[in-house]
C-alpha cells in the first residue's frame, strides 16, 4: 500500500511538472505572443520553467527507481532475437521490440526534454551578463542581458542619432557631433520589472534635455518617443521625465564604452523608471503631442508609466 501511494505521488508530480515545463517553455520561446495571454514577467516564467524542469527530472528518476525491474526488462526486450530465431543461428538477426505503450512513453519523454532544453537555453541566455566592461570587480557579470531584437550590426563610429518631431530645428548627430556635446556622469541603480536590481552602475553620456534644448520645442510638445535601431522597439516618456537631469542617452558604462549587449553604442537611461522604459540602441528621439505606445505596453500589457517604487 505504501509503495502504491508513493507511485501515485510520483505520477502526479510528473504530470504537473510535465505541464508546467511545457507551458513555461512555450512562453519563453515566444514571449511577445504568449506573455499577454498567460501574464507574468519573463523572470517569473523562467523561474517556473527551471523549477518544473527540476521537478520533472526528480519524478522521472523516482519512477525509474520504483520500476527498475520493469525498465530492466524493457532494455532486454529492445534488443532481443527476432521471433522464431536464435541470436546465434545462421542468418539470425536481432530486432527491436517496442510496443505502442512504451513508444508513447519514450516519445513524450523526448518531447519534454526538447521543450525543457529550449526553454532553459532561452532563459539562461537572457540571464547571462555580457562580461564585457573594464571594471575589475566584474560588476557587469551580474547585470542580466534582456532584449527583444539583439544588438545591431553597426559600429559606434558610424552611429547617428536624430532628434525630430515637434521641434524647431531637427538634429542629425554623427559620432563626432555627438562627442562634442556636453557630457555628464551619474551612478545609479538599475531596476528591472522582473524584480531584480543592479547597484552602482556608472553611466556616462548626454542629458536628453540638452538635445531637446538644442532642437527647440514647439507648442504642443508633451511626450518624447525613443526609437531603437531596428524600429521594432520603442518607448516613450513624458516631457517632464525626458527633461529630468538624470535622464541620459548613455554611451559609456563603468568608464568603458557601453557594451552592445547593454545597449551600446547608445541607450536611454532613466533611473526613475523600470528597465523596459530604458530603450537600447537609440537612433531617433521623436517629440510628439500624444504618447506613443511602447513595445511592451503593446505586446505585454505593461503600464505606460513604470515608476520605481
Amino acid at each position: 500500500m505504501r509503495r502504491t501511494t508513493i507511485q501515485l505521488v510520483v505520477v502526479v508530480l510528473a504530470t504537473a511538472a510535465f505541464v508546467a515545463t511545457a507551458v513555461s517553455g512555450l512562453v519563453l520561446f515566444a514571449p511577445a505572443k504568449l506573455l499577454p495571454v498567460f501574464s507574468g514577467s519573463l523572470g517569473q516564467w523562467r523561474t517556473v520553467h527551471e523549477w518544473s524542469a527540476v521537478a520533472l527530472v526528480v519524478a522521472v528518476v523516482a519512477h525509474v527507481v520504483l520500476h527498475r525491474r520493469r525498465f530492466a526488462q524493457l532494455l532486454a526486450m529492445l534488443w532481443a532475437p527476432a521471433d522464431g530465431q536464435a541470436a546465434d543461428a545462421p542468418g539470425g538477426e536481432r530486432s527491436m521490440r517496442l510496443n505502442r505503450r512504451w513508444f508513447l512513453v519514450l516519445g513524450a519523454g523526448a518531447a519534454v526534454a526538447a521543450v525543457a532544453a529550449v526553454g532553459l537555453k532561452l532563459g539562461g541566455s537572457s540571464r547571462s551578463g555580457s562580461g564585457s566592461g573594464s571594471d575589475s570587480s566584474g560588476l557587469l557579470a551580474g547585470f542580466p542581458v534582456l532584449d527583444v531584437e539583439g544588438p545591431p550590426d553597426r559600429a559606434a563610429a558610424d552611429w547617428i542619432v536624430e532628434v525630430d518631431g515637434l521641434v524647431d530645428t531637427p538634429l542629425r548627430l554623427d559620432r563626432s557631433a555627438w562627442l562634442a556635446l556636453p557630457r555628464t556622469q551619474e551612478t545609479r541603480t538599475f531596476h528591472c520589472v522582473e524584480g531584480w536590481s543592479v547597484d552602482h552602475l556608472g553611466w556616462e553620456g548626454v542629458r536628453v534635455s540638452e538635445l531637446l534644448d538644442r532642437a527647440g520645442l514647439q507648442a504642443g510638445a508633451r511626450f518624447v518617443t525613443f526609437h531603437a535601431y531596428s524600429g521594432r522597439y520603442t518607448d516613450s516618456l513624458s516631457l517632464v521625465e525626458a527633461q529630468a537631469p538624470e535622464t541620459l542617452l548613455a554611451d559609456a558604462l563603468d568608464a568603458a564604452p557601453l557594451p552592445a549587449a547593454h545597449g551600446g553604442p547608445l541607450r536611454l537611461v532613466i533611473p526613475s523608471q523600470l528597465g523596459y522604459k530604458n530603450v537600447k540602441w537609440v537612433v531617433r528621439v521623436e517629440v510628439t503631442a500624444q504618447r506613443a505606445i511602447g513595445y511592451w505596453e503593446a505586446t505585454g500589457g505593461y503600464a505606460s508609466e513604470a515608476p520605481v517604487s
